[in-house]
């Protein structure tokens, strides 16, 4: 059963490591509001095991001016696009 996570803390909060805790690799994350400063860290994405999916919402990544900065292995999505992985996981939990 796949699951898709989403996070909405800055990697200041320490959610991101409870989270991967819990993570397999059919698995995706998606990184929204100020969790979007992940997609900007190669430090944070090298934690999260290359098996799993990277997104983050590209309305809250120009919000904070992180567009230009996100790593390649981060998939930026609009909000059709987040709709549509919460129906492609199996399950959606949100880590706030």
């Amino acid at each position: 059963m796949s699951t898709l996570y989403t996070v909405n803390q800055s990697p200041a909060s320490g959610l991101l490591e409870t989270c991967l805790r819990f993570m397999k690799p059919s698995d995706g994350i998606l990184f929204l509001e100020d969790g979007v400063y992940h997609g900007a860290q190669q430090d944070c994405l090298e934690a999260i095991s290359s098996e799993i999916a990277v997104y983050c919402l590209k309305e809250d990544l120009a919000a904070r001016g992180l567009t230009e900065k996100l790593i390649d292995r981060a998939q930026p999505v609009s909000y059709r696009r987040f709709v549509e992985l919460c129906t492609e996981f199996d399950k959606v939990v949100s880590w706030f």
